[in-house]
């Protein structure tokens, strides 16, 4: 089983990313780019100048590099975003930094199988040397493969071609468990025996350096518990690799299946030369600092650090006087809305007047028409009529005397009816005294024509109201068509016509004493049609039509019509 270690190449995320028209070089180091959510955003000209970021963006990322005078990188670099942490990153890894490997051999001394532990970052504790850091402890676990019978331990600096950093290794211990034999064997392969074991390039008696920077396998004295050689992996070139493999003859022998534990204590700190990306997160506004520094391979920074400052702030949409703004001109524009409402509102009622106004100027003329013409016409037909009548009076026939009669009273009735006409259309009787004189007179002279008694149950107070000319038209001939029905088939001799000022409008009683009738038989006797005519008409103008009749007990028409204005009730009166 193989277990990773800590990293601390920590990919970060930015909200904006800029990317750099003209580079920005300070001592070798270039910051080359700055993406805001993968567009390239313009880097500004000097330091004194900050980029400006956006707080909405999700992901910003930096490229950087450094390089010597031959082009190439030369050293470790590091960053950190003052602002948002302190620590100084060093960049990612992919393959690890460097590595503690196990090489399976066979009988013949090839290889059947490998496994690697990755280290990569700094270990925690780590400040800087070897003498000052924390150790920790770090295990692996292997299983041999088939064909294995021993077993070589290397540490490499080779992880990435790009590496640099230092790594301790102490007390690194091997255990052997073969779980269907039980048993266990353990191997120490601390340094202990050797030449030059307190010089760099000393030589442990059981591991060998190897690789083209050899040079940086070397040994150091770890002072505690106490001092004693520890090997380290010195790698200060971005190019150049070492390994510590153990010696032939101190190869360990296992067999296939077998459980391997490798154990060993470890501190270092491990990095790499460029190019670099870092990325963060969506910052909150407020000012940030980037830097980009040079390290050497324990991780000490070397010389200043290239800084590109930061202007994080928040989009137009998430400021607090965009909304003020936002709420002015809402204001502006409902109140601007509300004046073009109101004004074509003052429009149509402006039109509609003059429309109404014209409409009764209109009813005004057709009125005088019908009085000039038609009415004159058909008073000359009646006074003819007397005329031929009386001529007539001393030889008339029977026959000439019923066709005169006929001619007479069809013109007669004829006047009434289109004074009746003109009085409807006439805008000047829009009122409701207007209309109850009217009405009264009309109704008075027909019934006595009739021979019946009337009997008119009118306040004197009426109010002067307008009353429209529809309204008042369909209340005429409403009660007309009540007053028709009651002469063709109440037998009766008395009328009683009663008008009342209602809540909401006008109600009109008219009752008599004749013979009445069953409703629900009203088509029987010839008034059912009389009584649809009422009804539709009072609907017409929102009205209500109520009728109260039996046989024997006389017949009550009860009508409402609704006034648009409203007019003080008479006591006690509903509609």
């Amino acid at each position: 089983m193989r277990k990773g270690i800590f990293s601390v190449a920590v990919p970060l995320s930015l909200a904006a990313c800029w990317g750099l028209a003209s580079p920005a070089a300070w001592a070798g180091v270039t910051i080359s780019r700055v993406e805001l959510d993968g567009q390239p955003q313009t880097m500004p000209v000097t330091t004194n100048h900050a980029l400006r970021l956006s707080s909405a963006a999700q992901s910003t990322k930096f490229y950087f590099t450094e390089h010597g005078p031959d082009g190439r990188p030369t050293a470790r670099l590091r960053y950190k975003l003052e602002g948002y942490d302190n620590l100084w990153r060093d960049l990612s890894a992919d393959p690890p930094h460097m590595k503690i490997a196990i090489i399976f051999k066979d009988q013949h001394k090839e290889n059947v199988g490998e496994e690697e532990f990755g280290l990569v970052g700094e270990t925690p504790g780590w400040r800087g040397t070897i003498e000052k850091s924390d150790f920790v402890m770090q295990r692996a676990q292997f299983t041999a493969p088939e064909r294995s019978v021993s077993i070589r331990i290397a540490i490499r600096s080779g992880g990435s071609p790009s590496v640099i950093g230092l790594l301790a290794v102490d007390d690194l211990r091997v255990r052997i468990e073969n779980p269907a034999r039980r048993q266990t064997a353990e191997y120490d392969l601390s340094v202990t025996n050797g030449t030059d074991l307190d010089q760099p390039l000393g030589c442990p008696a059981n591991w060998v350096r190897e690789g083209p920077g050899a040079d940086m396998a070397q040994l150091h004295i770890r002072p505690t518990p106490r001092p004693h050689p520890i090997l380290i992996m010195n790698d200060g070139h971005p190019r150049r690799y070492a390994f510590w493999n153990t010696k032939p003859q101190c190869w360990i022998p296992v067999q296939p299946h077998d459980q391997i534990t490798l154990e060993w204590q470890a501190a270092y700190s491990l990095g790499r030369s460029g190019p670099g990306i870092a990325e963060y997160p969506p910052l909150n506004p407020g000012t940030y600092l980037f830097r980009v520094a040079t390290a050497n391979a324990s991780g000490t920074l070397l010389g200043s650090a290239v800084t590109l400052p930061l202007d994080v702030r928040q989009p137009l949409y998430y400021r607090i006087e965009f909304w003020l703004g936002i709420m002015v001109l809402v204001s502006i524009s409902s109140g601007w809305l509300g004046h073009i409402v109101v004004r074509r509102r003052m429009q149509r009622k402006l039109i509609e007047f003059e429309r109404q106004h014209a409409l009764e100027h209109e009813r005004a003329r057709i009125a005088r028409d019908l009085h000039d013409d038609i009415g004159a016409g058909l008073t000359e037909i009646a006074m003819q009529s007397d005329w031929v009548h009386s001529d007539l009076a001393q030889q008339p026939t029977t026959e000439t005397r019923q066709r005169v009669a006929r001619i007479r009273q069809a013109a007669t009735e004829l006047a009434r009816g289109v004074d009746e006409i003109v009085w409807a259309v006439t805008p000047a009787n829009d009122t409701l005294k207007r209309f109850i004189n009217y009405l009264t007179q009309n109704m008075a002279q027909f019934l006595d024509t009739a021979g019946l008694r009337v009997r008119f149950d009118i306040p004197a107070d009426f109010p002067d109201s307008p009353l429209a000319g529809k309204i008042r038209h369909h209340l005429f001939l409403t009660v007309r068509e009540a007053l028709n029905n009651t002469v063709k088939h109440a037998r009766a001799d008395l009328v009683r016509l009663e008008l009342r000022m209602a809540s909401a409008g006008l109600r009109i009683t008219i009752e008599d004493n004749g013979c009445g009738f069953a409703p629900e038989q009203a088509g029987v006797a010839g008034t059912h049609e009389g009584l649809d005519n009422m009804r539709r008409r009072m609907a017409e103008i929102g009205g209500q039509f109520h009728l109260h009749s039996q046989p024997g007990g006389g017949t009550r028409i009860e009508l409402f019509a609704p006034l648009p204005v409203a007019t003080p009730a008479q006591p006690g009166d509903t509609p």
